[in-house]
């Protein structure tokens, strides 16, 4: 007979002994029983605790089922491996260096730079050690005899080997026993025929172009945060015969603790040679530790979607961000959507962590890796992020009798709270600034805040060249900036004697048209920190509600026209100034205001957006209630 008293919708265990009580309260034969005062009570608790721990088990284990649910790091390891995803590894982190050795016979034509060669170094209080990982052959010899070499890239970490026997009767799994292996230093050598023949494996991250003899193998995630090796079966990828000897060569990490290291020291003799002097080309970047559980969450499903191909912009953005940890944000875009339209070209933006700027060495590395998994006839075009800053000017009132904290201590913590919004849900490519959920934010910060009034405008900085007028896009030599990057698709650059600063958002409508003298508190789409221009200081950029910009100089209650300098486009938020030359500004950048049409605002393309505790202004009003 069914009975409606037992309850299954809930993990509790009051709840389970409840509906078993009710369940025997209803049975004829137990309806007089007091189970709360019986030995019964001793057996409900006991069905109640079983049932508790069976449900929270299968709970358990229908999480770990899923890769969205799973807690358990191998578990969300497993499901990826069934996505074909492969976890990223700890990474080394790399520097440069050139090496002046001085060799002790000088009849000698070249020096040998071994593989493993350790170089050391220091970050705070721990020591490090570097390597090269291949042979060098230094034969650059100037004629004091002192052999250099050319730039070398020594990489963070030791080297350490597994060995394996291969017994197909009793097959093993060819594991890394390391839990900081640096993937890309992974090298495989079988030993056959009892040490005669020697077979050198090379790694695969496919299937295609591979048949019975290609001596490549496999990398994949295993249990315990480490990784295993395989080869291939006999039909896509060569086996090692029965009774060989596998020997797996790889590099150990610390991570992402190394970056930084600058000073390095040779810790041996380099072919039996002691006066070597170790010049710093570059210091340490790019360490980085194993993935997150979070991240591979994230990433399995879409690099599955990819398969390895980078087809639309979304593949472009995943292949970079699931293969290079030192990555913070990647947005790509086709040239179609450019202005104007640069049809047969990806447009790749790239913002890296700790690091201001793409550095060339880097684009490189990223177009070799984009150029076996992109069409040919797509070309990538790779352009520095634009950062567009968001001006916060809030009023805030607060009532004193619900706090013992000073009008200072609660600017502090609405900054802290403005900056923690900003952290959350800006400082990326695609990201929409909600004005609600700022100013929510603001209210939130401390209960004794009442309201605030709150405006937000656009910022750019600029670092103008003083005294001089902007004649060049290459040179530089211009008033404009002296951080320019020539995007190919609009941004913040110098040309064709003019400024252009593109916010890439409408600007707000003025109601009027301003004449060459107006109240100074008439509205305006887009205004300037102050400036000398001229000779006359305090000076500032301003439109006029018809699309022309012009240097007004405030009077009074009044700003009057010195020049027209430019425009403005309010659909597209693109200003341009025109032989814009000043003798000084005011702090330590010029700054460009521009007020959008709608408070809600999302960054496209390569901007940025973020707020900096340079751009806030927050007066406190204090009240009584």
């Amino acid at each position: 007979m069914a009975n409606s008293s037992i309850t299954l919708t809930q993990l509790d265990f009051d709840s389970y002994k409840s509906s078993l009580k009710s369940y025997l309260n209803s049975q004829d034969r137990f309806k007089d029983y007091d189970f709360d005062g019986s030995n019964l009570s001793v057996l409900i608790d006991l069905l109640a605790y079983n049932t508790y721990q069976n449900a929270f088990y299968l709970n358990m284990v229908g999480n770990e089922m899923f890769l969205d649910s799973a807690k358990i790091r191998d578990s969300v390891v497993s499901h990826a491996k069934e996505l074909n995803y492969l976890p990223r590894s700890y990474r080394s982190a790399t520097a440069g260096i050139q090496l002046s050795i001085t060799p002790t016979d000088s009849n000698k034509n070249s020096i040998v730079v071994p593989k493993g060669t350790t170089f050391v170094s220091r970050v705070d209080d721990f020591t490090y050690t570097f390597s090269t990982n291949e042979n060098i052959v230094i034969s650059n010899k100037n004629n004091q005899g002192v052999f250099t070499s050319n730039n070398i890239t020594i990489y963070e970490g030791n080297y350490l080997s597994d060995t394996y026997s291969v017994n197909y009767a009793n097959p093993l799994v060819y594991k890394i026993t390391n839990q900081r292996v640096d993937l890309s230093s992974v090298e495989v050598i079988v030993f056959e025929d009892n040490g005669s023949t020697t077979q050198e494996y090379t790694r695969a991250t496919s299937l295609f172009g591979h048949n019975s003899t290609s001596k490549v193998f496999f990398l994949q995630a295993a249990r315990d945060g480490t990784y295993e090796v395989v080869f291939g079966d006999g039909v896509v990828g060569r086996k090692p015969l029965n009774n060989s000897v596998v020997v797996i060569e790889y590099r150990i990490s610390n991570g992402e603790l190394p970056n930084g290291a600058f000073r390095f020291i040779n810790s041996g003799r380099i072919d039996n040679e002691a006066n070597v002097a170790v010049t710093t080309v570059s210091a340490a970047i790019d360490g980085a530790v194993a993935e997150t559980m979070e991240s591979i969450k994230f990433n399995a499903p879409r690099a599955f979607t990819t398969q390895e191909r980078a087809v639309t912009s979304e593949d472009y953005e995943n292949l970079l961000k699931a293969n290079y940890p030192e990555i913070n944000a990647v947005v790509a875009y086709g040239g179609e959507e450019a202005d104007p339209p640069q049809f047969g070209r990806i447009f790749l933006s790239i913002d890296l962590n700790d690091t201001d700027g793409l550095p060339r060495i880097k684009q490189t590395e990223y177009s070799r890796f984009l150029k076996t998994r992109s069409s040919v006839a797509i070309e990538p075009v790779f352009i520095s992020p634009e950062y567009t800053y968001v001006y916060v000017n809030s009023r805030v009132k607060y009532n004193i009798n619900l706090t013992l904290l000073n009008p200072e201590d609660i600017r502090s913590i609405i900054i802290d709270s403005i900056l923690n919004y900003s952290s959350a849900n800006l400082n990326n490519f695609s990201k929409t600034l909600r004005y609600s959920s700022l100013v929510k934010a603001i209210d939130n910060s401390d209960t004794s805040i009442i309201s605030n009034e709150t405006d937000v405008e656009l910022v750019k900085y600029l670092t103008p060249v003083l005294a001089t007028t902007a004649t060049s896009a290459l040179g530089v030599t211009s008033g404009a900036l002296s951080n320019i990057v020539d995007t190919g698709a609009g941004g913040v650059d110098v040309g064709n004697q003019f400024i252009k600063v593109d916010f890439k958002v409408p600007l707000t409508l003025s109601p009027s048209i301003l004449g060459d003298t107006h109240e100074a508190a008439d509205a305006h789409a887009v205004r300037s920190s102050p400036f000398t221009y001229g000779g006359i200081s305090g000076c500032i950029v301003e439109d006029d509600g018809a699309g022309v910009l012009r240097i007004v100089q405030p009077t009074g209650a009044e700003h009057r026209k010195i020049v027209d300098i430019g425009t403005v486009n309010y659909n597209t938020g693109l200003i341009q100034l025109n032989n814009f030359n000043i003798t000084n500004f005011e702090g330590s950048a010029f700054k460009i205001y521009a007020s959008a049409r709608t408070k809600d605002i999302t960054s496209k393309e390569n901007v940025i957006l973020n707020i900096i505790e340079n751009d806030m202004n927050i007066s406190i009003e204090q009240i009584r209630e």
